[in-house]
């Protein structure tokens, strides 16, 4: 079975300031058949984002570039109001084979919790899993 490799909407952004390959390092933590996804909720908030102000706007649209060669699962459920907890919902609904990249502690917590694993950048270098696939 294929393992789903969920980016939170935070990830494309960071990748604009870090000096790492996203897909090498999660070849090197995931060594299973995986595909890396991105929820139609976080696209959604990417707009929302770069909206805010002009060096939003310009990193929102790097992430927009970046996030095609990834697959867009559209997965935006109405009555979950916030898209960390859309996110969770998407994850415990395809475990044990969801993994969320995510920098956002919060939701890091709230994924361990539950038993999600978890890939989080550790240094600009590289990504660090929590729990196992």
């Amino acid at each position: 079975m294929v393992v789903q490799i969920v980016l939170d909407t935070n990830i494309p952004i960071l990748v604009l300031t870090s000096s790492f390959s996203l897909e090498s390092e999660i070849d090197r933590l995931i060594p299973q058949k995986h595909s890396i996804i991105f929820l139609s909720a976080c696209v959604t908030e990417l707009d929302f984002i770069s909206k805010k102000s002009a060096k939003l706007a310009k990193q929102a649209a790097f992430a927009r570039k970046f996030i095609e060669r990834y697959k867009i699962v559209e997965f935006d459920p109405q009555n979950i109001r916030y898209v960390d907890d859309k996110i969770v919902h998407y994850a415990k609904e395809n475990r044990p084979n969801c993994v969320v990249v995510t920098n956002d502690k919060e939701l890091r917590q709230k994924l361990r919790e539950i038993e999600i694993p978890v890939i989080f950048i550790r240094t600009r270098g590289h990504l660090e899993l929590l729990g196992s696939v």
